[in-house]
C-alpha cells in the first residue's frame, strides 16, 4: 500500500514543477501533448525519434516512438545511443575550456604554434576562431562536394580535411569579422589536442569527460565501420526504393561522430549546471560567446549556442549526420533541457521550441508585456524597398516583396517597420537597415549580422546572353574543371561526376543552383570573362578560370 501511494505521489510531481520565482514548469497532461507533436506518419512500423525532458537533473520524460531497428523490430527508446551529428562539437569545445584553464594551452594561441606546416595567412588565426566558427577558413566539406567527391559516398579523412586549408590562397575574411559555420575547424581542433595532449581527441574526451560524468553508454566512432554498440539505426524513405539504411564514409571525431542516450545526455546537460567535471572557470569559457570585431555577439560560444528564445536564455546546437537530427536545448534559468533525436531524417524532426511553449508557458512574456513596434509607413515606401538584394559576399540573397501591406521575405517572413528605414523580423531579433533610400541612387539592406546585401535587378537572360558563358573553368584549389554549355535553354555545367547542374540566372552575371551554391562570373577590363567564383553559406570565392580567356 505505501508503495502504491508513494507513486501516486511521484506522479502528481511530475505534473506541476515548482520553482523558486513561483512560476512553474507546466507539465500536465505532458505526454498527450507531445505525443500530439510527433509526425502523423511516424508509427510503429516506421523509423521515428526518442524525447527527453530534463528538470533539475532529472529525466521528467523520456519516450520513444517508431523503430530504432526496422529489421529486427527494436523500438526506439531512452537507452539506446544516436549520432549526434554537430552536437558532437560542445564536448571537444568544453575539452579546450579544461585544457586552457589547466595551462596546457591558451586559445588564443594561433593555430599554426602546434601544427608543422600550416599556413600563415595575412591575418593571426587563433584556436578561438575555430571553436567559434570565425576563423575565415575553407569549408572541406562544401569543398569535397564542389570537387565532384559527395560526402557519405566517397571517403573523407581528416588528412583531406587539413589539405583543405593548405590548399586555400587567402582566408575567406578576416578572423574574427564574420560568423560562417565551419566543420573542418574541428577536424582541425581534434588534430591540435592531439599535438599538445600526445592522446586521440576522441580518447581524451572520453577519459577525462564522459567518463567522469558517468556517461558509459555513450561511444565515439573514430574510423569507419567501427562497431557502436547498443545503437539505433537511421533510414531515409525513397518511393522506389522504400527505406534505405543510411551509412557514412565518414568518421572525424570533432565535427561529429559521438554516440549517446537520452540518459546520458541528461548528465550532460546537468553539467552545463553543476560543472561538475571541469569546474566553474572552464563551465563559463564554454558557455562565453564570442564577440566580433565589431563588438556584435554572435551568439555562440566554445561548441554550443548561447541565445535565447522568446526573451529565456537558452543554450542550443543541432546536428544531422547518417539521417540522425538532433536537437538538444536548455534553459539555464529554468534549468529544463529538451532534447529530440530523430533516426528518419526531417521526417521525424519536431522542432524542440513547440515543446519549449508547452512547458513554458508560464515564463513567456503576455503580448501586452511586448513592446510592439507603432511606427506607420506608407505603401509607396515600402514599395520602393521591394526587390532582389544580393550579399556582397555572393552566397545569399534576399528577395523582399509586399503581402497584405506588410514588407516580406519572400513572402512569409514578415518585417516589422522601427523606423522609415529600420525593420525587425517578426517574432525575432534580427534588424534590417536601408541605406541610399533615393530614386537613383543604390539601396543596400544592412542586417544586424553585419551583412551588406545591395539591392540589384533582376535578370532574364536570351539565349544569344547565356551562349557568351560557355567554355571550360578551372580550379586549382580543387583540381577540378567544369565545362559549361547551354542545354535546353539553361547554362549548365557538366563535370565527370557532378553530372549536369542546370543554373538558374539571378543578374546580370550571378547564377545559383539548386542545392544552394552561387555563381557569379567576373571579368576582365575589356569585358571579357576572366573566371567564374562559386560561393554558398560555408564557404566563399571558389575561383575557376576561364581556360579560354
Amino acid at each position: 500500500m505505501k508503495k502504491i501511494i508513494y507513486l501516486f505521489l511521484f506522479s502528481i510531481g511530475l505534473l506541476y514543477i515548482p520553482v523558486a520565482n513561483g512560476q512553474a514548469i507546466s507539465n500536465a497532461n505532458l505526454e498527450t501533448k507531445i505525443d500530439a507533436l510527433i509526425p502523423k506518419q511516424i508509427n510503429d512500423t516506421t523509423a521515428g525519434l526518442v524525447v527527453g525532458i530534463v528538470h533539475k537533473g532529472e529525466l521528467i520524460f523520456g519516450k520513444g516512438y517508431g523503430l530504432a531497428n526496422l529489421s529486427y523490430a527494436i523500438p526506439n527508446d531512452s537507452k539506446l545511443v544516436y549520432n549526434l551529428g554537430s552536437v558532437s562539437k560542445q564536448f571537444l569545445g568544453y575539452a579546450f575550456a579544461m585544457l586552457h584553464v589547466k595551462g596546457v594551452l591558451n586559445i588564443d594561441d594561433p593555430v599554426s604554434k602546434h601544427l608543422e606546416n600550416w599556413p600563415e595567412f595575412e591575418k593571426k588565426v587563433t584556436l578561438r576562431h575555430l571553436l567559434s566558427h570565425t576563423s575565415g577558413y575553407r569549408e572541406a566539406y562544401t569543398m569535397s562536394e564542389l570537387a565532384g567527391r559527395i560526402i557519405g559516398v566517397d571517403r573523407l579523412s581528416r588528412e583531406e580535411c587539413l589539405t583543405v586549408v593548405r590548399k586555400q590562397p587567402q582566408l575567406e575574411f578576416i578572423p574574427g569579422s564574420h560568423w560562417t559555420y565551419n566543420s573542418t575547424a574541428w577536424v582541425i581542433l581534434a588534430e591540435v589536442l592531439e599535438k599538445v595532449t600526445g592522446q586521440p581527441a576522441d580518447d581524451w574526451v572520453e577519459e577525462n569527460i564522459l567518463l567522469p560524468l558517468d556517461m558509459k553508454d555513450t561511444q565515439i566512432e573514430s574510423y569507419v565501420g567501427e562497431v557502436i554498440h547498443n545503437t539505433a539505426e537511421s533510414y531515409s524513405y525513397e518511393k522506389e526504393k522504400r527505406y534505405v539504411n543510411e551509412e557514412s564514409n565518414r568518421a572525424i571525431f570533432g565535427a561529429a561522430e559521438v554516440y549517446s542516450s537520452i540518459d546520458d545526455l541528461v548528465k550532460w546537460i546537468t553539467n552545463y549546471r553543476t560543472a561538475a567535471v571541469g569546474g566553474n572557470l572552464v563551465n563559463k569559457l564554454f558557455l562565453d560567446p564570442f564577440i566580433l570585431n565589431n563588438g556584435l555577439n554572435s551568439e555562440y560560444a566554445l561548441g554550443i549556442q548561447n541565445g535565447s528564445y522568446r526573451g529565456l536564455k537558452r543554450y542550443r546546437h543541432t546536428g544531422g549526420h547518417e539521417a540522425f537530427s538532433t536537437q538538444l536545448s536548455y534553459y539555464p534559468d529554468q534549468d529544463l533541457g529538451i532534447i529530440t533525436i530523430s533516426n528518419f531524417g526531417r521526417t521525424a524532426w519536431v522542432p524542440t521550441t513547440q515543446m519549449a511553449d508547452i512547458l513554458l508557458q508560464e515564463y513567456f512574456p503576455t503580448e501586452a508585456e511586448i513592446e510592439t513596434p507603432n511606427f506607420d509607413i506608407k505603401k509607396k515606401k515600402l514599395k520602393q524597398l521591394e526587390g532582389l538584394y544580393i550579399a556582397s559576399t555572393f552566397n545569399s540573397t534576399r528577395h523582399l516583396k509586399i503581402a497584405k501591406d506588410t514588407l516580406t521575405i519572400d513572402g512569409r517572413t514578415k518585417l516589422i517597420p522601427l523606423s522609415e528605414n529600420t525593420f525587425q523580423v517578426k517574432d525575432g531579433t534580427e534588424q534590417f537597415q536601408f541605406t541610399n533610400l533615393t530614386t537613383t541612387g543604390e539601396t543596400t539592406l544592412s542586417t544586424s549580422k553585419n551583412e551588406m546585401y545591395p539591392k540589384v535587378e533582376a535578370w532574364k537572360p536570351t539565349a544569344e546572353n547565356l551562349l557568351a558563358f560557355e567554355g571550360d573553368y578551372w580550379s586549382d584549389e580543387l583540381e577540378t574543371v567544369y565545362h559549361l554549355i547551354v542545354k535546353d535553354g539553361k547554362l549548365t555545367i557538366q563535370h565527370r561526376w557532378l553530372g549536369e547542374v542546370p543554373l538558374e540566372p539571378i543578374a546580370n552575371d550571378f547564377f545559383k543552383t539548386d542545392d544552394g551554391y552561387y555563381m557569379k562570373f567576373n571579368r576582365n577590363t575589356k569585358g571579357g570573362i576572366s573566371n567564374l567564383s562559386m560561393s554558398s553559406g560555408r564557404t566563399l570565392n571558389v575561383i575557376f578560370k576561364a581556360m579560354n580567356e
